[in-house]
């Protein structure tokens, strides 16, 4: 009995010196340091939680219960919550409508897509501490459009639409904010390029200085058959979603059963549709995020098709130049 006392404790020592171990990699991995101790604790805590997390749903995954596998991400001291509150996307119920509507007549689906291939996507860009995800969104779907107008590939400001579209144009800088404000005020003004106004992750005064691109008008897509024609036939969609399966996402293809919600009242989380494929007969789409290229599947994720899924089919968008 004794012997058997002892081989458990040490399984018990074993695994609380991995789960540090595994603490202060991830610490070191994704720079982060805390105010005081106190705090490290805590963090540390909602750590241990949140890998314990992933550890049971990973074994739902292998069995097959579940549709994608989890990993430690940046937010992984974070608690869902806390995720929650970070995205910020500001479309709170079922938002105006105040684009024109998408005509679909004699646009021939391709049975798969993916813009990515064609050049038409530039790299997966990380928004840190600023709720910008509506401003990569609307900033990809342009990027797009360009690319597809003239061939030519430019990374656009972010910064710009966080510093010069609050206000007049009812976006909150890095405290969120909708695509379809944003190319209102592309429309009027246009867009720089990264370029010449660089990303800082924080909010700052405006510095318009000409543009490389406006935007004539942008487009409504009312569900997921209007997106899927949109990708196939016009490219990269502006879309939102309930971001609630994203924070601790590392591949596979999240569906309807994730837990997230498919009402407009949660939609929360702005990202660029990419393309669309299927798997071992599962429909799904190609979804550029903005968490950076080690967060999800090389910094994509994938969510089912046609169920809409965490609400993908509710708000869908795109400029025209």
């Amino acid at each position: 009995m004794k012997s058997l006392v002892v081989v458990a404790t040490l399984v018990l020592v074993a695994c609380a010196s991995s789960i540090k171990e595994e603490w202060q990699q991830f610490k070191l991995t994704h720079g982060k340091t805390y105010r005081s101790l106190v705090e490290d604790k805590n963090r540390f805590s909602i750590f241990q939680d949140n890998v314990r997390k992933i550890q049971e749903h990973n074994e739902k995954y292998e069995s097959g219960e579940v549709s994608y596998a989890m990993k430690v991400t940046q937010f992984a001291d974070m608690t869902q919550q806390e995720f929650l509150d970070m995205l910020k996307t500001q479309s709170k119920g079922a938002r105006p409508r105040n684009g024109i509507k998408f005509d679909s007549t004699g646009i021939e689906t391709k049975k798969t897509i993916d813009w990515r291939k064609e050049g038409a996507v530039t790299p997966v860009k990380d928004h840190g501490k600023c709720s910008s995800c509506w401003a990569f969104s609307a900033v990809g779907s342009i990027e797009g459009q360009l690319f597809l107008k003239n061939k030519t590939l430019i990374d656009l400001s972010v910064q710009e639409l966080v510093d010069c579209t609050k206000y007049e144009y009812l976006n909150f800088g890095c405290s969120g904010g909708r695509m379809d404000n944003a190319f209102y005020y592309i429309h009027k003004y246009g867009i720089q390029s990264e370029e010449s106004y660089p990303y800082t992750a924080r909010d700052g005064k405006c510095k318009r200085n000409g543009y490389v691109v406006k935007i004539k008008k942008f487009v409504e897509l009312y569900d997921e058959r209007e997106i899927t024609a949109a990708v196939s036939f016009k490219g990269p969609v502006s879309a939102a979603i309930d971001g609630s399966s994203l924070s601790l996402y590392s591949h596979g293809i999240i569906d309807e059963t994730s837990g997230c919600s498919n009402s407009p009242k949660h939609v929360n989380h702005a990202i660029l549709i990419v393309g669309y494929g299927s798997e071992d007969g599962v429909d799904y789409w190609i979804v550029k995020d903005a968490f950076g290229a080690k967060w999800g599947e090389h910094g994509y994720f994938r969510i089912k098709r046609n169920v809409n899924a965490c609400g993908i089919g509710l708000s869908g968008c795109y400029p025209a130049l």
